[in-house]
């Protein structure tokens, strides 16, 4: 959708439950697929608003450990069971653990869960969905 001046225009989708709400933000994001977009959500530990830049299935960061097979099906189980998904963050700063350059920057990238039911605004493929 654009309007006169070839912008994007932003669509609306009003959820009746967060479990639909949850699944609409989900279909979303995996019809992605592994294009980087946005997402703007509530952290559920204290109300304030999180923007993230995210990507979906990232199979080999170069700076961020990657969840082994077990590890990342326990995580798939937990993230069904509380409403979350696992997304790779890649603007978030990797600092270096140990050496010369211990404290410093290393690189960007890491994994993160996003609460599907408090999203508030995503920005996919050019489209830009706000979630009531």
């Amino acid at each position: 959708m654009y309007n006169e001046i070839g912008g994007n225009i932003m669509e609306v989708i009003v959820c009746k439950s967060k479990k639909a709400q949850a699944r609409k933000v989900k279909q979303i994001m995996e019809s992605a697929g592994n294009r980087i977009g946005s997402v703007w959500f509530r952290k559920r530990s204290d109300g304030k608003l999180r923007k993230m830049a995210i990507r979906l299935h990232v199979q080999h960061p170069t700076y961020a450990t990657s969840p082994n097979s077990k590890g990342f099906a326990k995580r798939k189980a937990q993230d069904s069971d509380n409403m979350l998904i696992t997304v790779f963050d890649v603007n978030a700063v990797v600092r270096a653990k140990s050496g010369k350059r211990k404290g410093k920057i290393s690189g960007r990238g890491a994994y993160k869960s996003v609460p599907l039911d408090s999203v508030i605004r995503l920005c996919f493929n050019g489209e830009i969905y706000r979630f009531r």
